[in-house]
C-alpha cells in the first residue's frame, strides 16, 4: 500500500490537470459590435465649435484583437485604436461643423476575416442665422445658446451710415445715428435750397414773391430777394371778375383806379373749359364757346370682365397720380398694380398684388409686396416696376413674432423725404382661429429712405386689447414729421372695415417716440388731416391741438374730409347739398358762405385744392363735382371751382364723364385730373367709400381729364390723402 499511494496521487493530479485543459483556443476572439449602433447628434449650427458624443465598441471575445477601420471622415473625427481588448472600449466621436448640410456616415471596424461591425453617424448642420441690426448704431449677432438675435450698442462716436446724403460726419450718439446737416447754398435768393436723402442738394424755384394784391407785383432779384414793381397799366385790380367792359378797377402806374377799359381788356379769366374773355366795345366776348371737359384716356375695369363667360373684372379701385399726370392703379390684394397706366410706358408690377401703394421720393411704395409672406414694404421704380428695396418687419424685428403669428401692413404715411411710418397689424399668437380672430396687435416701424429700420415698437393701449378688430382708420403726419394715428373698433367682420363710434388718437414723433393719446367716445373713426399745428378728424367738429391733443375749438358741423389752405379751412361738401363754408384757418371764424348757382347741387363729397393760373397771377381754388338734374333723365355734370379766399365762383365746366357713380376719388396734376368712379362690387353695388380700405373688392373706371390752367397747389392740406401720392402728409 505504501508503494502505490504516491503513484495514485500522481494519477489523480494528472486527472485534475487534464480535466481543466482545452484542446484549442476557440472563442477567444469572439465578435465585434457597437453600442449604440446609431449615433445622431442634435441639430446644430455651422459655428466651427466641436461637439462630442460617446459610443462603445464591444469585443465579445476573451483576447485582444487587431482591427482595421473604414468610413470615418469630416465633419466627424475620432481617435481609433489599432486593437481592441476584450469587453467594451469607449470611443469619443467628435463633430466640428463648418458648413451647413445633412451629414451621414457608416463607420466600420473589422477584425481578421470576420464580418465588420457598423456604426451609423448622422448630424444636421444649419447656417448661423444672419441678424439684421435694427439701426445703424447697433451690431447684431445670433446667440447660439438662446437661439435669438441679440444686439449690442456701438460705442459713442462710432461712424455710421445714416442712409441720407443730407447728413455729414454721421456717428453714433445715445444709440442713434446723427450727423451734421449738409448745407445746400447756391447764393441765389430766388431759389429754395433743399437736400433730399437720395439725391443730395437741389435748388428749386422759390414760390412767387407776393405783391400787394392790387397794382404792385412781386419780383425776385437773385442778390436781394423779393421786391415790388408796378403791374402793367390796364390790368384788373378789382377782386373777382365781373365781366364788365364799362367800369372796371385797373392799374395805372401802380395805383388801382376806375376806368372804362379799352378793347382787348381781359374781362373774364381763362378756365379749363373757356378761353379768356376780352372787351369788344362794351361787351365781354370770348373767341370760342365754352367746351365740355372730356377724358383724354379712360379705362373701365368692370368692362374687362365677362360674367357670362365667367371672367371676373380686374378689381382695381385705387390710384395715385404723379404731378406730371401719370396714373398708377392698384387694388387690395386682388390684382397686380399697373404703373403709369395711362402712358405708353405702362408696366405691371412683376411680383403680384399688394395691399396699399403711395408715392414717396419718386418711387411707388407698396405694402405687403410681394404678397407672400406679408409684413413687407417695397419701393418700386415707376419706369420699370423693378424693386429698389424691401423692408421686412419679420426680419428686422423677429421678436415681434413671439407675440404675433401673422403680421401684415395696415397703413403707410410719409413723415418726410427721409422717414416713412408703417403701421403693421397682426394676429396675436395662440389666438383662437388665427385669421378668423377679431383680436389684434399693432406695431409701428419708422423706415429711412433706403428701406432700413430707424425704430420699431409695439403700439399698446387698453382699447387695442379688446377683441373687436381695432383698426387704424386714419393716419397723418405734420410738416415736422410728427405722426398721428386714429384707431377704432370695427363693426364688420371682413374688409372693407366699418369703424365703430369710439376713436383713440395717438401721436408719435418723427423718430417713433410716443407723444400723447386721446380717447373720443361717441366719435366714429375716420381719416385725419393736420395743418398749421391743428388736427382735424373726419367725423367730429372738434379741432385738436397737434402738440398736446387737447381741444381748441369746435365748428358748427362735422368736418368731413376737409381741405386747408394757407388762409382757409373748408369742410367737405354734403352730397346733394348746395352750400359751402370757409373758415379762417386755425380759428373759429366764419369767413364766407357760398351757394351753388341755380339748380346745381353737389354730386360728390370729394374736395381738392388746385392752383389756377390767371392773368392776375396764381389763385388757389377748391374743386368739386356738381350736377343739374332739371334736364330730366340726363343730368348735366360739372367741375366747379371756387376761390378759397372769398368763396366766389372761379369757373363751372361741364364734363363728359360716364356717371355710373359720382366721382369716388380724384386728384390734381399739372394740367390734368385723375378721376375714378363706377367702382362696383361683384354684385354691381357701389363699393364702400368711407370704409378701410375704401372700395375694396370693387372694379372702378379711371379717367385722365385735361384741365388747362390748373396745377398742383402748394397748400398745407390739399385733399383727403394730403396730396396726389396718398402720402398723408402736410405740405
Amino acid at each position: 500500500m505504501t508503494a502505490t499511494r504516491p503513484a495514485l496521487c500522481a494519477l489523480l493530479l494528472l486527472a485534475v490537470v487534464g480535466g481543466c485543459k482545452r484542446d484549442d483556443l476557440s472563442g477567444v476572439t469572439g465578435g465585434l459590435r457597437f453600442d449604440p449602433a446609431n449615433l445622431e447628434f442634435a441639430p446644430t449650427y455651422a459655428d466651427r465649435v466641436t461637439r462630442q458624443r460617446e459610443v462603445s465598441v464591444v469585443n465579445e471575445g476573451r483576447a485582444a484583437v487587431e482591427v482595421s477601420w473604414a468610413g470615418l471622415a469630416g465633419p466627424f473625427e475620432a481617435d481609433l485604436p489599432a486593437s481592441l481588448p476584450p469587453g467594451a472600449t469607449t470611443l469619443i466621436i467628435r463633430l466640428t461643423p463648418t458648413v451647413a448640410g445633412r451629414f451621414s456616415q457608416l463607420v466600420e471596424v473589422q477584425a481578421g476575416t470576420g464580418g465588420p461591425a457598423s456604426l451609423a453617424l448622422d448630424a444636421t448642420v444649419n447656417d448661423v442665422p444672419a441678424c439684421a441690426p435694427s439701426n445703424p448704431c447697433v451690431s447684431a449677432h445670433f446667440n447660439l445658446s438662446s437661439e435669438q438675435c441679440e444686439e449690442e450698442a456701438l460705442g459713442e462716436g462710432t461712424p455710421c451710415d445714416p442712409g441720407s446724403l443730407c447728413l455729414l460726419n454721421a456717428h453714433c450718439s445715445a444709440g442713434r445715428c446723427v450727423g451734421e446737416a449738409r448745407t445746400c447754398k447756391d447764393g441765389n435768393r430766388c431759389t429754395i435750397d433743399v437736400c433730399y436723402p437720395l439725391t443730395g442738394c437741389e435748388f428749386l424755384p422759390a414760390p412767387p414773391c407776393p405783391g400787394d394784391g392790387r397794382c404792385l407785383e412781386g419780383v425776385c432779384d437773385p442778390a436781394s430777394g423779393c421786391g415790388l414793381q408796378p403791374r402793367p397799366d390796364g390790368v384788373s385790380c378789382g377782386g373777382s371778375n365781373t365781366g364788365s367792359c364799362t367800369a372796371v378797377d385797373v392799374c395805372i402806374e401802380g395805383a388801382c383806379v376806375v376806368r372804362d377799359p379799352p378793347d382787348g381788356y381781359v374781362c373774364e379769366e381763362a378756365s379749363p373749359c373757356n378761353d379768356e374773355g376780352r372787351c369788344v366795345s362794351d361787351v365781354c366776348s370770348r373767341a370760342t364757346p365754352a367746351r365740355a371737359l372730356a377724358p383724354s384716356w379712360q379705362l373701365d375695369t368692370l368692362a374687362l370682365g365677362d360674367v357670362d363667360a365667367g371672367i371676373l373684372a380686374p378689381r382695381l379701385h385705387d390710384f395715385v397720380l404723379e404731378a406730371t399726370g401719370e396714373l398708377s392703379l392698384s387694388g387690395f390684394f386682388d390684382v397686380p398694380a399697373v404703373l403709369r397706366a395711362n402712358s405708353s410706358a405702362a408696366v405691371t408690377a412683376p411680383l403680384g398684388a399688394s395691399r396699399r401703394c403711395i408715392l414717396w421720393n419718386t418711387r411707388y411704395v407698396c405694402a405687403d409686396y410681394p404678397a407672400s409672406p406679408n409684413g413687407k414694404v417695397s419701393a418700386l421704380e415707376l419706369g420699370t416696376g423693378a424693386t429698389a428695396w424691401t423692408f421686412d418687419i419679420r426680419l428686422a424685428r423677429p421678436d415681434f413674432l413671439e407675440v404675433a403669428s401673422t403680421i401684415f401692413l395696415a397703413r403707410l404715411v410719409v413723415q418726410g423725404s427721409d422717414r416713412l411710418a408703417a403701421v403693421f397689424e397682426a394676429y396675436p399668437r395662440n389666438a383662437v382661429g388665427d385669421a378668423n380672430t377679431t383680436c389684434r396687435r399693432y406695431f409701428l416701424a419708422v423706415i429711412d429712405a433706403s428701406g432700413r429700420l430707424v425704430q420699431a415698437q409695439q403700439v399698446t393701449d387698453p382699447l387695442l386689447d379688446v377683441c373687436n378688430h381695432p383698426h387704424p382708420y386714419g393716419v397723418a403726419a405734420d410738416a415736422a414729421g410728427n405722426l398721428f394715428i386714429a384707431f377704432s373698433p370695427t363693426v364688420s367682420n371682413s374688409a372693407p372695415l366699418v369703424p365703430a363710434d369710439t376713436t383713440l388718437i395717438m401721436s408719435y414723433s418723427r423718430d417713433g417716440v410716443f407723444r400723447w393719446k386721446r380717447l373720443n367716445v361717441g366719435v366714429r373713426g375716420g381719416e385725419l388731416a393736420v395743418a398749421r399745428g391743428l388736427l382735424y378728424a373726419e367725423y367730429t367738429s372738434v379741432v385738436l391741438d397737434a402738440v398736446s391733443g387737447q381741444p381748441t375749438f369746435a365748428l358748427p358741423s362735422v368736418l368731413g374730409r376737409a381741405v386747408v389752405s394757407q388762409s382757409r379751412l373748408i369742410p367737405a361738401p354734403v352730397e346733394d347739398g348746395n352750400t359751402l363754408t370757409g373758415f379762417e384757418a386755425g380759428a373759429l371764424q366764419l369767413r364766407w358762405t357760398a351757394t351753388l348757382p341755380g339748380p346745381w347741387r353737389f354730386w360728390s363729397d370729394q374736395l381738392r385744392l388746385a392752383k389756377w393760373q390767371t392773368s392776375k397771377g396764381p389763385r388757389t381754388v377748391a374743386l368739386t363735382w356738381v350736377k343739374d338734374e332739371t334736364g330730366g333723365l340726363q343730368p348735366t355734370y360739372g367741375l366747379y371751382g371756387f376761390d378759397v379766399q372769398d368763396g366766389s365762383r372761379a369757373f363751372l365746366c361741364a364734363v363728359e364723364l360716364p356717371a355710373r357713380t359720382p366721382p369716388q376719388l380724384f386728384e390734381v396734376a399739372n394740367g390734368s385730373l385723375g378721376v375714378m368712379n363706377g367702382a362696383l362690387d361683384p354684385s354691381g353695388n357701389p363699393g364702400c367709400t368711407k370704409c378701410d380700405p375704401p372700395l375694396a373688392g370693387s372694379a372702378g373706371a379711371f379717367f385722365s381729364v385735361p384741365t388747362s390752367k390748373l396745377s398742383v397747389a402748394d397748400e398745407p392740406w390739399v385733399g383727403t390723402f394730403g396730396g396726389a401720392g396718398h402720402d398723408h402728409r402736410e405740405n
